[in-house]
């Protein structure tokens, strides 16, 4: 597997991400509803209310988005806006901030408030108890991004487009690389990280492994040499079968009978076998190595 390769950390730049931590997740999380009501006086609010997944909501090729938002209030924020506003110096008390904060976002202030105590007491905090601590990839959370769970006993990897924000429950990669995608959902993939990880315990008879950088970044990235024909045809068939998945699982939750189900199914096993056996391609597998890997889950 090593050769003609790169660790994944290399390969991305190191732009692997973990989710927002905050410190006091039940006082940032809102749902859809919440979210109306926190905007409906103040549209302005909807840009510092972003929508949020965590990672048991990220599977394979798809996430299931059950609607829940973040309040993201980034640090050095509310200082920053108040300069926009001409209200305030750089040194800013916390009342003064607050006063400002009520003012202009009233319903986003009133629902923080009853966790005040709570988030004065946060290490997770910017300038002021109502901001975010202090992070600087915010740009990567909201650009296209491949997304994935902290712990997981199966490849769940998904590209976002969308400018989902993430809870410290998943992780992302700084790019969008269908190809990339493929692989990392690849058995070949798993079988990496299953040589490379630790397991976490069992569930439904499974190893459960951590997908953390320190681990992660070792795993083995198979470079596309795009001046040579060959490879070029594997990548771009790799990006089509991608595209295949990302159409196809999606589909899954909305099937009306068993008969759908089965076949949808069976289209999902044959791309991904298709998927599979171009990735073992581009490792140069032999037949005995590929039996390793088959039987390995």
């Amino acid at each position: 597997m090593i050769t003609a390769s790169k660790p994944l950390g290399d390969f991305v730049e190191r732009k692997m991400f973990y989710g927002i931590k905050t410190g006091l997740n039940e006082a940032f999380e809102v749902t859809a509803a919440q979210r109306t009501a926190l905007t409906k006086s103040s549209p302005e609010s909807k840009t510092i209310i972003k929508p949020f997944l965590g990672g048991q909501d990220i599977r394979r090729y798809c996430i299931e988005d059950e609607g829940r938002f973040f309040i993201v209030i980034p640090c050095g924020w509310t200082r920053e806006q108040m300069a926009k506003a001409k209200k305030g110096a750089a040194d800013i008390s916390d009342r003064a901030a607050w006063n400002w904060f009520s003012s202009e976002h009233p319903k986003l202030a009133g629902h923080l408030a009853p966790f005040t105590d709570a988030l004065k007491k946060r290490q997770d905090q910017g300038d002021y108890w109502w901001e975010l601590r202090p992070c600087d990839y915010y740009q990567h959370l909201e650009a296209p991004k491949i997304i994935f769970p902290d712990i997981c006993k199966g490849p769940r990897f998904y590209v976002d487009r969308s400018g989902i924000y993430l809870a410290n429950t998943a992780y992302c990669l700084g790019m969008d690389d269908l190809y990339l995608l493929g692989f990392l959902n690849s058995r070949l993939c798993w079988f990496a990280i299953g040589n490379i990880s630790i397991p976490f315990g069992i569930r439904a008879g499974e190893y459960r492994y951590r997908l953390i950088y320190q681990y992660m970044e070792k795993v083995p990235i198979r470079v596309i040499n795009f001046a040579n024909a060959s490879d070029k045809a594997a990548h771009d068939q790799m990006v089509k079968l991608v595209e295949q998945m990302l159409e196809l699982h999606p589909k899954l939750a909305g099937v009306r009978t068993p008969q759908e189900k089965t076949a949808l199914e069976r289209q999902i096993a044959a791309t991904d076998a298709q998927i599979d056996a171009l990735v073992y391609e581009l490792y140069g597998l032999t037949g005995d190595e590929i039996k390793i890997v088959e039987g390995s889950k």
